[in-house]
């Protein structure tokens, strides 16, 4: 599992780092062609309680086959730019654990937040700053032109997708 430390890296662990930045800039301009969510599945204790169910990593692929992979991490304190293997691991570590999956992969493409921005061109991911004027990673706007999606820190876990007008 990834981790923000970095003996040599003076970037608060609110705010991205330079490489991370440097990332979301060399997606923008590309066509968004498939999206993926990687729900956390956690099944209650006991039968009067609900399973809870949050968005835990969002998979953006584009024309380039590169993909951009965003996670709220296991803190759900920051959102973080992971790889596939790391949720890979994330999700052996929760099975073995726990004797059963608890990471599944839904499609996301039909989804109706995302009509309007899948085939297009991701024109730029906006943040916010910080009065240091670092950028802050608890939340990122996916700009495509006629369509904008608000990606957040959920209050309770996780992620959550909204559109922005």
């Amino acid at each position: 599992m990834e981790k923000h430390t970095h003996t040599d890296d003076t970037t608060p662990p609110d705010c991205f780092r330079m490489e991370e930045l440097e990332m979301f800039q060399s997606f923008e301009s590309q066509i968004l062609v498939d999206i993926n969510y990687y729900l956390w599945l956690n099944q209650a204790e006991s039968e009067e309680e609900t399973p809870l169910r949050f968005l835990y990593a969002l998979e953006l692929v584009f024309d380039s086959n590169e993909t951009l992979l965003l996670s709220s991490g296991e803190d759900t304190e920051a959102i973080r730019i992971i790889n596939a293997a790391s949720l890979v691991d994330t999700a052996k570590q929760l099975q073995s654990l726990h004797g059963k999956v608890l990471i599944q992969r839904v499609s996301a493409v039909a989804q109706s937040i995302w009509q309007g921005a899948a085939g297009k061109l991701l024109e730029g991911i906006h943040l916010s700053r910080n009065e240091a004027g670092l950028y802050r990673n608890d939340a990122m706007l996916f700009d495509f032109g006629n369509k904008r999606i608000l990606l957040q820190l959920s209050e309770r876990e996780g992620l959550e997708l909204g559109e922005y007008e």
